[in-house]
């Protein structure tokens, strides 16, 4: 590791991942939010604000960084399903080698402006759907991601995962973080009798095949994914992102789910670090 990378603190990285995100919004069109949103009408524009979402997605992407790094060092990077390329692009700026893959199928060109672009700044594109396709040719890093993307897939995880072990190098890692179906909003919805998951209109509205969220997970649910992988967590976080703030401010705000995040297990995102199992420095009890 670098000794920029060895050095970079919670604000240095905040400032360096923002600028990344106004460099990649330079490309923004209303046309690629329009491709985005054919197979999941969640992500149309009167819907989504694509620069706020990235923009709160910072504490997720410290959060990626800093629980990997926690784990060891690092020098090789791929983020699997990089979408805008902010994060992949931030880790470049800090001398990480990184590899980004997108399924560019569904892209149209409105997006190879943004493509170049990150290719420029020294961040490699790999045109791959992880769900459907093999390995990238023997290709390992000591970083593997996959933040917010599980939860797109509708079928058995286990090609998946599979995939996402052939490019770990012998003491490399897997970083995955997925939405938490039991975040306390979603338990207040299920008691209140509506669907924790998408609206059916999302699905009914969107092209085949939809790309929303099929399946969010626990963090017990994560801890049996990785046993059935052969995979061990050897760190975790639990937490919220776009409930956040000094804890006076959001108890005004919301008081019932300011109290209810104070439970780990009712935040909103869930990520773990995973390794061979041989590896572990985590048990699986206690996590619900």
């Amino acid at each position: 590791m670098t000794k920029q990378v060895a050095l970079v603190d919670r604000e240095q990285f905040r400032r360096m991942y923002l600028s990344s995100v106004n460099d990649v919004l330079r490309f923004w069109t209303s046309s690629m939010q329009t491709e985005m949103s054919r197979h999941n009408v969640g992500w149309r524009e009167e819907r989504t604000d694509i620069g706020g979402y990235l923009r709160l997605s910072e504490l997720r992407y410290w959060i990626a960084f800093d629980v990997v790094r926690r784990t060891g060092p690092f020098m090789s990077y791929c983020d699997v399903g990089g979408f805008f390329g902010a994060y992949p692009l931030t880790l470049r700026r800090l001398g990480i080698d990184v590899v980004m893959t997108e399924a560019l199928g569904y892209y149209s060109d409105s997006f190879s402006p943004l493509f170049a672009y990150l290719r420029g700044e020294g961040v490699e594109i790999i045109d791959h759907d992880p769900f459907e396709q093999g390995p990238l040719g023997g290709r390992l890093f000591d970083v593997v991601s996959a933040m917010a993307v599980l939860e797109h897939y509708p079928h058995s995880q286990r090609r998946f995962l599979e995939f996402m072990k052939s490019m770990m190098a012998p003491s490399g890692r897997l970083y995955v973080e997925v939405p938490n179906i039991a975040f306390w909003p979603r338990r207040l919805a299920l008691l209140k009798g509506r669907t924790p998951l998408p609206p059916i209109e999302d699905i009914f509205q969107s092209e085949v095949p939809f790309l929303g969220h099929h399946h969010e997970y626990t963090m017990n649910e994560l801890y049996r994914l990785a046993d059935l992988a052969g995979l061990s967590v050897v760190d975790e976080e639990q937490f919220n992102y776009s409930f956040v703030g000094p804890w006076i401010k959001r108890f005004v705000s919301d008081p019932l789910l300011t109290l209810m995040s104070m439970r780990p297990h009712m935040r909103e995102c869930l990520a773990v670090v995973l390794a061979p199992s041989a590896n572990s420095r985590a048990g699986t009890e206690g996590h619900g």
